[in-house]
């Protein structure tokens, strides 16, 4: 995989978007607006997936629904596990691209895993969505990874600029109607919590990481009007103002795992 570039990347994603375009999966509507809107940051992570090498390495994806990046790692010929709170919603594409998906609620039980079983961890858009315990999952992620390993966690930006504005019109970040009605629409909560780069930071330290990189990007819609205008302002407002943050971060101590609630 240490060899795989844009084209490959590309590919994977095609592969997806292709079995998707079927309209044969269950829940295929969300998984439409799902790929439409996220591609463009799956393709971001799988680069920087990509650019870590050690191709040999299981991945584990937490929090994987609606697998499709999961996906479109096993498209690249990595060898990929996930796990999340109802895997039979995506039962059907993890078939389709051979992919073993556990059930597991990460607030409340732990991963089933052995300590140190992955060299590479995923947590994809998930933490925001965490309303039990988010610090008994990432103790877990902790716990999984082998001594080094690296945990990749992508999470939407508290102070993008999108939500300062919001904050500045009285609006709130997430309406509450329509995030806790996606427990019943698709399976999971909607976001609970954005959190600041900062929170995010102190959060993985406490749980034995160190941080090796944070980026920042805005995977919005490029042609709408909105996303016309979003495309100029942030060409001129600091990166750190963009919505999404993705942080590497590396194993660096073993902790005591937490015991759920």
């Amino acid at each position: 995989m240490s060899a795989a570039g844009p084209r490959d990347v590309d590919a994977a994603l095609d592969a997806v978007a292709t079995r998707i375009a079927r309209g044969d999966l269950r829940a295929v509507a969300w998984h439409r607006s799902n790929f439409i809107g996220h591609r463009r940051r799956y393709a971001h992570d799988l680069a920087l997936i990509c650019a870590l090498g050690d191709a040999s390495s299981p991945v584990l994806d937490v929090g994987c629904a609606p697998a499709h990046f999961a996906a479109a790692l096993s498209g690249l010929g990595r060898s990929v596990v996930g796990v999340d709170a109802a895997p039979d919603r995506v039962s059907d594409l993890a078939a389709a691209f051979g992919i073993e998906i556990r059930r597991c609620d990460i607030e409340r039980e732990r991963l089933p895993w052995p300590d140190g079983s992955f060299r590479l961890l995923v947590c994809a858009e998930t933490i925001e969505h965490l309303r039990v315990d988010p610090l008994f999952a990432l103790s877990e992620m902790n716990r999984v990874l082998a001594p080094d390993g690296i945990l990749l966690l992508s999470t939407p930006n508290l102070y993008s600029l999108p939500n300062i504005l919001r904050f500045m019109l009285g609006r709130s970040i997430a309406d509450p109607l329509s995030e806790f009605a996606k427990l019943r629409l698709i399976g999971h909560m909607g976001h609970v919590r954005e959190y600041s780069t900062r929170e995010i930071v102190r959060m993985l330290r406490a749980f034995g990481f160190a941080i090796e990189s944070v980026t920042y990007d805005h995977y919005g819609p490029k042609h709408t009007r909105r996303g016309r205008i979003a495309r100029i302002a942030f060409t001129v407002v600091p990166r750190r103002f963009r919505t999404t943050q993705t942080l590497l971060a590396r194993k660096r101590q073993r902790l005591n795992a937490l015991d759920p609630l």
